[in-house]
């Protein structure tokens, strides 16, 4: 078991103005509730179970969940704040989602332009066990983590990329280490590679516009850091990394001689396999502007990124070309998305990238699916926030933390934390 102490749902030093929503002394209401839910569930057609192999291959909560309906848990025990990183951790007692550190000082409203917010990010973190539906503290980070830090998982250990330091949680023992980066990194996307049975992080430059940086590799075993092979599609924007079955799928947007974008920026790939110490260039190109949101589904490389663009007025391309799309590596075929839903038509505008599963722009795409069934409107639960907070897949469940409400909020000496971010914490299970 995990060595920690259970936090516990009883009433809190009160907060002002929480309008909206569960406070906390529903929370206990609601945990109990939970074990309700099974009982129902067991007799109605409507519910299906959710402890069921979740599409990594890990098991989702054995809570019985609504397909399509959210779910309010008990409230996050961190103090309201802005985007925390998230991840799912697996362990052997069950599946964790994970919040670290976040912005918490100095909200700024949408219409605002606000200066940088004064404090550093912040270093506490907890965990959700999906399995009972509770909460527990972990240990704080040893560098303050910014809500923008990439993240990766390899079994229980979670890695958070700072721009000087990889930090490690490892949940079998709460406990984090951290070790000195090679360099300084800035825009930096992380995957983990865990083909063939050995462990790498790949950590990847976004954007080679302000010069061109080696992507690092960290060999987790050995504790060595090495450089992928040199970019074959530098200089280029939009970079990222995608481990897959195939190797490292390297996906970006190429830069013209002038140091500008191409017109029209599609999105080109390269693939690395196993083993290989060159990347094979992809020759052909897909037709697909976005590339924002790259995942490994399973099957193929996605980005489900709804709507197109074609270059307005002044320059046109003479087609709508879509942002989302995907690719197979193991055939180097480029593949348009089936009934993709136009831009700004969804609902509650979540951003989670997953693997099967993905919610973004305030839609879910189940890659399983085909056509416009694999596409479902992501409606905003009831007390929730209009902005969402974090979301984070674990298997076929979303869990998003808190988010913000500017509603009725008046005046700059309102822009406090405690009244424009929620610690609330919704699921649901997608099937």
């Amino acid at each position: 078991m995990l060595p920690w102490t259970f936090h516990g749902l009883g009433e809190p030093e009160r907060r002002p103005r929480r309008r909206r929503g569960m406070r906390f002394h529903d929370a206990a209401r609601i945990a109990a509730g939970l074990s309700l839910m099974a009982l129902v569930a067991c007799t109605s057609s409507s519910t299906t179970p959710s402890n069921v192999a979740g599409a990594d291959g890990s098991a989702t909560p054995p809570l019985e969940l609504a397909v399509g309906e959210w779910t309010r848990l008990p409230d996050s025990p961190l103090s309201p704040r802005h985007l925390p990183v998230a991840a799912h951790v697996p362990t052997v007692d069950g599946d964790l989602a994970v919040f670290v550190g976040g912005q918490v000082s100095g909200p700024c409203p949408p219409w605002a332009d606000c200066a940088i917010p004064p404090g550093r990010p912040a270093r506490d973190g907890a965990a959700l066990d999906l399995t009972t539906g509770t909460w527990q503290p972990i240990a704080d980070a040893p560098r303050p983590v910014p809500g923008h830090s990439p993240t990766a998982v390899v079994d229980d250990t979670l890695y958070v990329l700072t721009e000087r330091r990889l930090l490690a949680w490892e949940a079998a023992g709460d406990a984090w280490t951290e070790v000195d980066l090679p360099r300084r990194v800035l825009g930096a996307t992380m995957v983990a590679d865990t083909h063939a049975g050995r462990s790498r992080l790949v950590i990847t430059s976004g954007s080679d516009e302000n010069g061109i940086r080696p992507d690092l590799v960290h060999d987790l075993e050995a504790g060595t850091w090495s450089r992928l092979p040199a970019n074959p599609l530098r200089p280029s924007f939009d970079r990222t990394v995608v481990a897959t079955p195939e190797g490292l799928v390297l996906l970006a947007k190429p830069m013209a001689p002038d140091g500008g974008p191409e017109d029209p920026a599609l999105v080109r790939a390269a693939v690395l396999p196993p083993g290989a110490t060159d990347w094979e260039l992809v020759t052909s190109g897909g037709e697909q502007l976005g590339g924002w949101s790259w995942t490994w589904t399973g099957t193929r490389v996605l980005d489900p990124t709804p709507g197109g663009s074609d270059g307005g007025q002044v320059n046109n391309y003479g087609r709508e070309i879509p942002y989302g799309g995907a690719f197979d590596p193991a055939t180097r075929e480029w593949i348009s998305l089936e009934g993709t839903p136009k831009a700004f038509t969804g609902g509650w505008p979540v951003e989670a990238p997953g693997g099967r599963f993905n919610a973004l722009s305030g839609w879910v795409h189940d890659d399983g699916e085909v056509g416009r069934a694999g596409w479902t409107r992501l409606r905003r639960p009831e007390g929730a926030p209009e902005e969402p907070g974090r979301g984070v897949w674990v298997g076929a469940v979303l869990v998003v933390h808190g988010g913000g409400d500017w509603e009725d909020v008046k005046g700059v000496d309102e822009w406090t934390p405690e009244n424009v971010w929620s610690t609330g914490v919704w699921v649901r299970l997608t099937g």
